[in-house]
């Protein structure tokens, strides 16, 4: 199983850019770039510009930019996280929460925000439930660097939300999760909703299964929400 700390990382390549570019595609260009300029001189010169171990270096460079593609697109279906379920647990026997409570947690999940959609990991977030029972998730993306070259769009600095009601709720599952090198108790939501932002390939107006991650520093914070979640027994059959 992939570490934690190593999905952390393919997420830091995928967020912060360099230029109009994500570290994670500059990876792939200095990788197949550097590959293609040797296949290049081999092809001009008509002999093979360089000795048989270098051969070897020209193999490592494509497979490594293979491999980053693969572990990109396998850890982003993921969400970056390791989600371990506790489906043991007995559900919390709290009331839900009034309009004006929050409680403070870490969010993953598909946010939007002024007509844009992003799938962000470990926002510092808080939870919220209207006077309607619609469910809230109001998250902030600060501006941050990696790697000494990325940085973070300035077009994505700001607070990002998910919304949802409790008919939306297909399934509700405790856990823990893991990012980095850090693991806390958790829950795995499981949503219908239809998305205010375009997605590529959805027609408008058309419901899509979306999963959020909610972590939390502590059992009573998680408890706090879980129970605002099955308030009036909101949960759906799966």
């Amino acid at each position: 199983m992939m570490s934690g700390r190593m999905l952390k990382a393919l997420y830091q390549l995928r967020i912060h850019r360099c230029g109009a570019w994500t570290l994670e595609l500059w990876a792939l260009i200095v990788a197949w770039g550097t590959a293609a300029a040797l296949l290049l001189r081999w092809l001009w010169r008509g002999t093979p510009a360089l000795p048989w171990p270098h051969w070897l270096v020209l193999g490592l460079l494509i497979g490594a930019g293979g491999a980053l593609l693969a572990l990109a697109r396998w850890a982003a279906r993921r969400s970056y996280s390791i989600f371990e379920p506790q489906a043991h647990l007995p559900p919390p026997a709290g009331r839900g929460l009034d309009p004006e409570d929050k409680v403070l947690h870490r969010a993953t999940g598909r946010f939007e925000v002024a007509g844009k959609a992003h799938r962000w990991v470990d926002l510092l977030a808080y939870w919220r439930t209207f006077a309607t029972r619609e469910h809230a998730v109001m998250a902030i993306v600060h501006a941050s660097r990696y790697a000494l070259l990325g940085s973070m769009a300035e077009a994505d600095v700001g607070m990002w939300y998910i919304f949802f009601r409790p008919e939306d709720v297909r399934s509700l599952t405790p856990g823990r999760l893991t990012f980095g090198r850090t693991t806390r108790p958790a829950l795995r939501i499981v949503c219908e909703i239809v998305p205010t932002a375009p997605l590529r390939r959805n027609r408008p107006g058309q419901p899509i299964i979306e999963t959020v991650y909610l972590a939390f520093e502590d059992e009573a914070a998680r408890g706090r929400v879980w129970a605002d979640l099955r308030v009036a027994d909101c949960l759906r059959p799966a």
